[in-house]
C-alpha cells in the first residue's frame, strides 16, 4: 500500500514540478529559521549549566548591583551554616603576563580578560576539571595559581599535551606579582560568564590593586568584586534571604534599612542586564521569547503558504480525483494520499532548510559573536527537533487541503470543477490565513522599522560632550603622567591630553553619596553621584561647557569639586551660581569639599538610563585612563604617524606594557550593539516573512484565477482592458492587507512601546512608521502577484469559454 502511495506521490510530483519547488522553498525558508532560531536559543539557555551544582549556585548582589565588599564572602562562610562553600571572586579585565622557567622569560603578552582572584571555595562552588595538580588546596596560600589548559599551552609552549610540565612554573602579573603555578584546568566552555584563564589567590589582589587595602572595608565596592555560594538544598535560599537583612545591620549597624543584600541565580546572571555578568554579554529574556515567537509564526507562515499553493491546485487535480473515487476510491485513502504527498515534500524542505540554516548561521556569526553549526550529531536535541517539526508540518499543512480535496464530488471533479467558487466572493478560510499570514510579516517589518529608528536615534542624540577624533588607553603607572602628558602634548597633531579616571560615558565610574555637612545625620537625603577623577584637561578636551565658577586646579586633590546640573539642583540650588562657594560632604573620601564650579549636565551612562548626577573631582590615584585630543581636520595618515608617534613615547615610558588604545566613539557605538544587532535580525526574519507571504500570495492569486476564469473571460468579451482585470485582483489583495494592517498595528505598537520602555530616552512611534510597513507589504505583494495576475489577464477567452 506504502509503495503505492509512494509511486502516485512520485508521479504528481512529476506532473506538477513547480508545485513542488514553490512548496518546498518556503517551507524551507520557515523551517530553516526555525531551525537557526532553535540552536541559537539553546544556545544561549545552556549558559554554565555545565556547572554540577548549577541549580543551588547564588550569587550575592548589593544596592541593585552585583558589586559586594571584599569581606562579604568570609561574613557568609562564617555566620550561616546552610552555606556549603563560598567562593569570593575578583575579575580583572586587563594585565601584562609573563611566563618564567627560571629566571628565562618565555612569553609577555597582554591579556584583555581572564584573569580571576578567588578564594579557594571557588573549585568548590563551580566545576572546573582538573587536568594537573589538586585544585582543592592549589590556591590556598598567597602567591599561588591555576591556569587553564588554553594559556598553559599559550604561556609555556605545551606541544605533547603533559601540563603536568606547567607545575611549579612562575608567572608575574604587570610586574609587580608573581605567581607560581599549582595545578591546570580545563578552560570553560564558551558558554559561560565566568571565562577564567588564571585564578590567583584572592589576597595577592593587593599586589594588583592598590584600592584593595587589607580587605576588610565593607564601604568599598567595585563592580570586579562578586561572591558567590553554593548552598546545602536549593530551599535554602529563602531562608539565607531572610537572614541578609541581619548581616546587614551587623556590619553596617543597626540603623541599616537591611535591605541591601540579595540573592540572585547562576541561572539568571546570563539573562539579566542589571546585575551584568563577567562575560561582559547579557542575553535579555525578552528577546528569547521574540525569537521563538517569530520561530514559530514563520514556520505557520510556510505552512499557510503551502495551504494555498495546495488548494491553488484543485481544479489542476480535480479529474484525476474523480478518476479515482468513480474508480471506487474513498476519501480516507485519498487523504491519506494528499497527507504523503505533504509528509515528502516537508521531509524534503527539511533537508533543503538544514542548508539554508548552515549558510545563515555562517552569515550571522559575527552577529552573534559565536559560531553555531548544523550537526546532528553534536546537537542530538536537533534531531528530535526536526521530527517534531516535520510532523506537526506535516498535519498543519496538509490537513485541511487533503479534506479539500477528498470531499470534492466525483461529477464535478470529473468535469473540471471545483467545489469553491460559492464562497469566493466570501471571505473564505483561505483569505483569512492570507491575512494572518501578512500580519506576521508587516509586525516584523513595523518591528524592524522601530528597531531602525531608535537605534539611530541613540547614536545621533547629544552626549553633552565631545566624543570625535578622541582615543583613551589605559594607565598602568599614574606617577609617571605628568611628564608623559608633557611629552604628548608637544607631538604635532595632539591637540590635547587629559589624565581622567574614564571618558564621560564610560564604564570607569565611582558611586557616592554626598550631602550637605550641616544637615543632621536622620536629615540627610539619599543623595548618590557619579564621582568621576578628572585633571584640569578634561573639560576642554571633551568640551564639557563650564556654566559657572572656574575649573579645577592640581591644588584642589582634597578641597574642590565641580558639581553638574543635576548635582546643585538636588541640593536646592535654583541656578548654577548660586551652588559656587558652598560645600558638601563627601561619602568618596569622607571629606568636605567646595564646590567650585558647575558644568552643564552630560550623559555618563548610556541613553538606557535617565541622566545622572555627576561630581568631578581631582584624585590622582585615580588617573586609571589617559584621552587624547586630535588638531581639528587632521586626515587620516596625519592621525596614524600621530598615533604611531605617541606610542613611541609610551614604549618608553611603559616599557613593560602595550599602548592599546581604542577611539572614544567607536567605544561608545559599542554600548548600543545589542540594538543594532538586534535590528539586523528583525531586518533578515522580516525579510524572510515577506518572501513566504509573497509566495502565499502568488497560491492565492492562482487560486482566484483558476476558480474565476470563466468570469475573467465574460468580463474580457464584454469589453473588460487588462488593466481591469489587474486591478480586480489587485484590489482584493489590497483589502486583505489593509485588514492584516489594522489587526496586527495596535498589537504590534504595544509590544514595541514596552520595548522602548527600557531607553530613558526614546523615540515616538509616529504615524509614518505605520504607513511604511503598510506600503512596504503592499508593494511586495503587487510584485510578487503581478505575473500570475498579468497570465490570468490576458488569458484568451475562448479557451475559458469554450466548454460553455
Amino acid at each position: 500500500m506504502f509503495r503505492n502511495y509512494f509511486v502516485t506521490v512520485f508521479r504528481s510530483f512529476k506532473r506538477h514540478p513547480s508545485f513542488l519547488l514553490l512548496n518546498m522553498l518556503g517551507l524551507a525558508l520557515g523551517i530553516g529559521c526555525s531551525v537557526v532560531i532553535y540552536l541559537i536559543v539553546g544556545y544561549e539557555l545552556s549558559y554554565d549549566k555545565h556547572h554540577a551544582h548549577f541549580e543551588k549556585i547564588y550569587r550575592v548582589t548589593g544596592n541593585g548591583n552585583a558589586a559586594v565588599p571584599h569581606p562579604m564572602g568570609d561574613a557568609l562562610a562564617a555566620d550561616y551554616s546552610l552555606i556549603d562553600a563560598v567562593a569570593k571572586i575578583d575579575y580583572e579585565y586587563g594585565g601584562i603576563i609573563a611566563s618564567w622557567d627560571g629566571d628565562k622569560q618565555l612569553k609577555k603578552l597582554e591579556e584583555g580578560d581572564g584573569l580571576v582572584f578567588a578564594s579557594p571555595g571557588v573549585f568548590d562552588v563551580f566545576t572546573f576539571p582538573a587536568l594537573a595538580g589538586n585544585l582543592k588546596n592549589a590556591v590556598a596560600e598567597p602567591n599561588s595559581a591555576v591556569i587553564s589548559d588554553e594559556w598553559a599551552i599559550k604561556y609555556f609552549d605545551i606541544k605533547d599535551g603533559n601540563l603536568d610540565k606547567v607545575i611549579g612554573k612562575r608567572l608575574t602579573i604587570n610586574s609587580t606579582l608573581s605567581v607560581v603555578i599549582k595545578g591546570v584546568f580545563k578552560a570553560p566552555p564558551t558558554t559561560s560568564d565566568l571565562p577564567f584563564q588564571l585564578v590567583v589567590h584572592y589576597d595577592n589582589l593587593g599586589d594588583f590593586d592598590s584600592d584593595y587595602g587589607d580587605g576588610q572595608d565593607w564601604d568599598a565596592t567595585s563592580s570586579s568584586t562578586n561572591c558567590y555560594v553554593l548552598l546545602s538544598q536549593e530551599l535554602h535560599k529563602d531562608q539565607l534571604t531572610a537572614a541578609l537583612p541581619a548581616l546587614a545591620k551587623k556590619y553596617y549597624g543597626e540603623d541599616d534599612k537591611g535591605d541591601r543584600f540579595g540573592l540572585q541565580s547562576l541561572s539568571d546572571v546570563h539573562f539579566n542586564p542589571v546585575f551584568g555578568n563577567f562575560g561582559g554579554r547579557v542575553m535579555d529574556y525578552r528577546l528569547l521569547v521574540a525569537l521563538i515567537t517569530i520561530a514559530f509564526f514563520l514556520v505557520i507562515a510556510a505552512c499557510i503558504n503551502f495551504i494555498n499553493l495546495s488548494t491553488a491546485q484543485a481544479s489542476k487535480r480535480a479529474r484525476e480525483i474523480g478518476i479515482r473515487k468513480a474508480m471506487g476510491g474513498h476519501k480516507g485513502q485519498l487523504r491519506t494520499q494528499f497527507l504523503m504527498e505533504t509528509f515528502f515534500i516537508t521531509v524534503l524542505a527539511c533537508f533543503l532548510s538544514l542548508a539554508l540554516a548552515e549558510v545563515m548561521l555562517l552569515e550571522l556569526q559575527d552577529l552573534l559573536g559565536y559560531r553555531l553549526s548544523v550537526s546532528v550529531v553534536n546537537e542530538p536535541g536537533l534531531l528530535g527537533y526536526l521530527v517534531i517539526i516535520v510532523t506537526l508540518v506535516t498535519l498543519a499543512a496538509g490537513l485541511y487541503p487533503s479534506l479539500v480535496l477528498s470531499n470534492m464530488r466525483p461529477v464535478a471533479a470529473l468535469k473540471g470543477k471545483s467545489m469553491h467558487g460559492k464562497g469566493l466572493r466570501g471571505f473564505s478560510v483561505r483569505k483569512a490565513l492570507v491575512v494572518f499570514q501578512f500580519m506576521i510579516s508587516q509586525a516584523l517589518v513595523f518591528g524592524t522599522l522601530v528597531v531602525l529608528q531608535q537605534t539611530s536615534f541613540l547614536q545621533d542624540q547629544p552626549l553633552g560632550f565631545d566624543k570625535e577624533a578622541i582615543i583613551t588607553t589605559w594607565v598602568p603607572d599614574q606617577s609617571a603622567i605628568t611628564a608623559l602628558g608633557e611629552r604628548i602634548k608637544s607631538v604635532n597633531g595632539v591637540a590635547n591630553v587629559s589624565f581622567c579616571i574614564g571618558a564621560p560615558l564610560s564604564s570607569a565610574n565611582s558611586g557616592a553619596n554626598f550631602y550637605e555637612p550641616t544637615v543632621p545625620k536622620e536629615q540627610r537625603g539619599d543623595l548618590a553621584a557619579n564621582f568621576k577623577a578628572v585633571d584640569e584637561n578634561y573639560l576642554a578636551l571633551f568640551d564639557i561647557e563650564l556654566l559657572a565658577g572656574r575649573n579645577l586646579r592640581r591644588s584642589d586633590s582634597s578641597s574642590a569639586v565641580i558639581a553638574s546640573e543635576q548635582t546643585i539642583h538636588s541640593l536646592g540650588f535654583q541656578t548654577p551660581h548660586e551652588a559656587v562657594g558652598s560645600k558638601i560632604r563627601t561619602g568618596y573620601d569622607d571629606n568636605t569639599r567646595e564646590i567650585v564650579g558647575v558644568v552643564k549636565d552630560f550623559h555618563a551612562y548610556t541613553l538606557h538610563e535617565s541622566m545622572e548626577k555627576v561630581v568631578l573631582l581631582y584624585y590622582q590615584p585615580e588617573f586609571f585612563t589617559m584621552a587624547i585630543k586630535f588638531s581639528a581636520g587632521s586626515s587620516s595618515a596625519v592621525a596614524s604617524e600621530t598615533i604611531a608617534e605617541v606610542e613611541g613615547i609610551w614604549n618608553e615610558t611603559f616599557p613593560d606594557f602595550i599602548f592599546d588604545y581604542r577611539f572614544l566613539d567607536a567605544a561608545i557605538a559599542a554600548k548600543y550593539e545589542t540594538e543594532r544587532n538586534l535590528a539586523t535580525l528583525f531586518m533578515i526574519f522580516a525579510s524572510i516573512a515577506i518572501l513566504i507571504g509573497a509566495l502565499g500570495l502568488y497560491g492565492l492569486i492562482s487560486f482566484m484565477a483558476n476558480e474565476r476564469t470563466k468570469e475573467i473571460g465574460v468580463r474580457k468579451v464584454l469589453g473588460a482592458g487588462r488593466l481591469q482585470m489587474l486591478l480586480m485582483f489587485w484590489k482584493e489583495i489590497a483589502g486583505l492587507l489593509l485588514i492584516a494592517f489594522v489587526i496586527a498595528s495596535p498589537l504590534v505598537y504595544g509590544l514595541m512601546s514596552d520595548w522602548l520602555n527600557d531607553f530613558a530616552y526614546q523615540i515616538d512611534i509616529g504615524f509614518v512608521v505605520f504607513v511604511s510597513a503598510f506600503f512596504v507589504s503592499l508593494l511586495v505583494a503587487l510584485v510578487s502577484t503581478g505575473y500570475r495576475s498579468m497570465q490570468a489577464a490576458s488569458s484568451n477567452p475562448v479557451n475559458s469559454l469554450r466548454s460553455e
